[in-house]
């Protein structure tokens, strides 16, 4: 096989089966085409009679292109079905297969995160059971304030502050200056390390029970919200296992 090349530009002369093939790329952009003798031996020429090679090899028979430059998604179209065939010397193949690859293991990723969702929606009902059925009041804040959850003991407890209606709504304005400067101030050390997870903050004497403002965190240990942990310190008045 005969070879000529430039900048940005492969041609090749299969003398066996006399045929005239060439790639040009540039930036992630790949095009394979089929040309003539002529156009062959124009581009010996390299631009002289005021046309480039990538015009040059333009005007031959697209055979295959494809594009990796990391601004949209990778792609490749076979024009010709045989382009290996007519090309088997180009860098075609190698891009098909890379790009084909490229899909594979985004396919196996989606399914994944797929499934890693299913799973996370089935958990999430789990839990939120979890809390539903919790006697103690439960209040979820997001780590900007906002009320994101309430659960049915929360609702009923602060009733008269609006009860469900808190949802959606800062728990800042729930609470006086003060207050609020105490828990910024939980905030801001549940921010210093993932290990500050929990602060005890009220005791309430009259309902027997301690306060905690408790950490909630991603996977990653990144801070994503807290929520108010009420234990109450009463002896259990109903009998084991009464199921009457």
């Amino acid at each position: 096989m005969e070879y000529k090349k430039g900048l940005g530009w492969k041609a090749c002369f299969d003398e066996e089966r006399n045929i005239y093939t060439a790639e040009r790329s540039w930036r992630g952009s790949y095009h394979l085409y089929e040309i003539n003798k002529e156009i062959y031996d124009r581009l010996d020429k390299n631009g002289q009679e005021g046309e480039s090679p990538d015009e040059l090899i333009s005007n031959g028979r697209l055979l295959f292109e494809s594009d990796d430059d990391y601004y949209t998604s990778p792609y490749c179209i076979a024009h010709d079905e045989k382009y290996y065939e007519l090309a088997p010397w180009s860098d075609a193949r190698r891009r098909a297969e890379a790009i084909a690859e490229y899909y594979r293991k985004k396919n196996e990723e989606d399914q994944t995160q797929k499934e890693k969702g299913q799973k996370l929606i089935q958990m999430s009902s789990l839990y939120k059971a979890v809390l539903d059925a919790d006697r103690a009041p439960v209040v979820l804040c997001e780590w900007g304030h906002k009320i994101v959850y309430m659960n049915p003991a929360a609702i009923r407890r602060y009733a008269k502050w609006g009860g469900e209606k808190l949802i959606g709504k800062s728990l800042l304005d729930c609470h006086n200056e003060e207050s609020q400067k105490k828990i910024h101030r939980v905030l801001d050390w549940f921010m210093l390390s993932r290990d500050n997870n929990i602060v005890y903050t009220f005791r309430n004497d009259k309902e027997n029970k301690d306060v905690y403002m408790v950490a909630l965190r991603d996977d990653d240990g990144a801070l994503i919200g807290y929520y108010e942990k009420h234990e109450y310190r009463d002896r259990e008045t109903m009998k084991l296992y009464c199921m009457e």
